[in-house]
């Protein structure tokens, strides 16, 4: 029978009272009767921040009403992405943005570090990134038709760094090959990327273990003729040498993103790169299946070659 991942709930592990007392402890760290986004954060005492309050209760209206604190608008209007916040003030910020830079094709990734109110916001204003660049008079760099399974990897290289599912906050370059914001506007929220990401790894394939490559077999030729005192048995492979992106996964998350020998990993120490390998190399007759696959430390893996 195959066991299927599910995501965790978030929900479950933070409570509602907690995420108050949290707001309310900012608050009167900084001597406020309200708190800004901005200021909801590590710096200021916060053990959360200001994308699990939202995502908890909804907008930072709602949120402060929550806490019982009230609300507070910037001289910019409210701040990072409320309802009320001005087109023309976020289109504004992308042309200041492009003169600092002198770059009319500002990135996702450029606009999050120079910006004032965060990509994610542009998108959800203007229905997409490059939309909101046409509106601000911008020059268009590339199209953002990224396939889904590179995503998906991006995930996987995530999953792997922490050894867990990765935070919404943990979206972060360079570890991240993409801004979050990216999976915002192709999925709509993290939490939607990440269920598409589990229903492609739950999903059942057939090409897990592939069919024959003929060029992987030996060609006979038209006139063999076998030999009659002994039958010798050919076994044939069943699988390709490649191991794809869901087998990968599969080995991974039940070897725990740990190296089988060592029990190292990224989690532990950031520089260790796991590899996914044959138990019995595939050379040698192994197969591409789960019970000869096995997670293996860079370094555990060079020692096994050495062994060869």
């Amino acid at each position: 029978m195959t066991v299927k991942y599910e995501l965790t709930d978030m929900k479950k592990q933070i409570s509602d009272i907690e995420i108050i007392n949290d707001l309310r402890t900012v608050a009167n760290n900084l001597g406020k009767k309200s708190l800004k986004m901005s200021e909801y954060c590590k710096d200021n005492g916060a053990k959360f921040n200001y994308q699990t309050a939202k995502k908890r209760f909804g907008t930072w209206k709602d949120v402060m009403e929550k806490a019982g604190l009230e609300t507070e608008k910037s001289i910019h209007g409210i701040e990072y992405g409320e309802t009320s916040l001005r087109e023309e003030l976020l289109i504004d910020d992308l042309v200041k943005v492009s003169k600092i830079l002198e770059n009319q094709k500002i990135t996702i990734a450029e606009y999050d570090e120079y910006g004032k109110f965060g990509s994610a916001t542009v998108i959800k204003r203007f229905g997409g990134w490059n939309k909101a660049k046409l509106k601000a008079g911008l020059q268009i760099g590339r199209n953002y038709n990224t396939a889904i399974e590179e995503y998906m990897q991006n995930i996987l290289t995530l999953w792997i760094h922490y050894g867990r599912q990765p935070k919404y906050s943990e979206v972060i370059r360079p570890i991240s090959k993409y801004n979050v914001s990216a999976y915002e506007n192709k999925f709509g929220t993290w939490r939607k990327a990440l269920e598409v990401f589990i229903d492609y790894m739950n999903e059942e394939r057939t090409d897990i273990e592939s069919t024959i490559n003929d060029n992987e077999l030996v060609k006979l030729t038209e006139n063999f003729q076998p030999k009659k005192q002994k039958k010798k048995e050919i076994k044939i492979k069943r699988t390709s040498r490649q191991i794809n992106l869901r087998l990968r996964w599969k080995i991974l998350r039940r070897d725990n993103f740990s190296c089988n020998k060592c029990g190292n990993s990224p989690a532990k120490a950031p520089n260790v790169e796991l590899h996914v390998d044959h138990i019995i190399p595939w050379s040698e007759g192994g197969e591409t299946v789960v019970e000869n696959l096995e997670t293996l430390c860079s370094d555990c893996n060079l020692g096994k070659s050495n062994l060869m």
